[in-house]
């Protein structure tokens, strides 16, 4: 599978439309639909902007395979995120309690979420 039609399949599966693709890389719709009928490949900066929006490392984008590697590690990051996120709330619910921690409850479910993810790919792996 080439990079236009990956791209293609990338955007697809992510419920994109040419013109939101278009828009998030600052070009034409017709750019991308260039691409995705392999009448024009982008620039290595395209391609590095690229790889982020669908969570896809670079390699996977251009070696002509068929398998498109995501980024394990930023889906890490991502349920990391949301543990930050819910200790902060729990934080904040909890200080009407005397418990006056926000941060570490922040940072405490960021760990756990970073664990959470990091099982998750682990398991999808075997």
């Amino acid at each position: 599978m080439g990079f236009s039609e990956k791209l293609k399949k990338l955007r697809i599966d992510n419920e994109m439309s040419q013109e939101n693709l278009a828009e998030l890389l600052n070009v034409s719709r017709s750019a991308i639909a260039k691409r995705e009928s392999s009448k024009g490949m982008p620039d290595l900066e395209n391609i590095k902007m690229i790889a982020p929006i669908f969570d896809v490392t670079i390699d996977s984008l251009i070696r002509d395979e068929e398998e498109i590697e995501t980024t394990e590690e930023g889906f890490c990051f991502k349920i990391a995120g949301a543990g930050v996120g819910i200790g902060l709330v729990l934080g904040f619910l909890f200080r009407d309690f005397g418990v006056n921690n926000m941060g570490a409850w922040g940072i405490g479910f960021g760990i756990i979420g970073y664990i959470i993810g990091y099982v998750i790919i682990e398991i999808k792996n075997k």
